[in-house]
């Protein structure tokens, strides 16, 4: 365990210096290009994850989801993140909900929020 440690700290100083030499134009534009956006939707999926571990969802309240699953829906590593992690079977929700626009909820007026009441009841009920 202590050798892989050692390599994976041995590998991030490695990165460090080459990014260090990197001219500065080439910096801000990795930064620009690759950094923020990842913090970005790393952002947004730790949001769904803590919403949907929220009060507001244990009593049902799925439309705390609302604002950061329609984030989500709209930014495309988003995602493709959240389908490898597959939180409450994501990939066949938004499947379902967002590609084939087949609600499960058919009463509600968009698929988003049919989409959010998934989430909630396959977590809490």
């Amino acid at each position: 365990m202590k050798r892989h440690k050692h390599n994976f700290t041995k590998y991030r100083m490695d990165l460090k210096n080459f990014y260090d030499k990197l001219q500065p134009d080439i910096q801000i534009h990795l930064v620009e290009e690759y950094v923020k956006p990842q913090l970005m939707y790393d952002e947004m999926i730790n949001e769904f994850h803590r919403l949907i571990e929220s009060e507001e969802c244990q009593r049902l309240e799925w439309q705390v989801l609302m604002p950061v699953v329609n984030k989500i829906i709209q930014c495309k590593p988003a995602i493709k993140k959240m389908c490898e992690l597959n939180t409450l079977g994501f990939k066949e929700v938004y499947e379902q909900h967002i590609v084939h626009k087949n609600k499960t909820f058919v009463r509600f007026d968009c698929n988003v929020s049919s989409m959010c009441a998934e989430f909630v009841m396959r977590k809490w009920h």
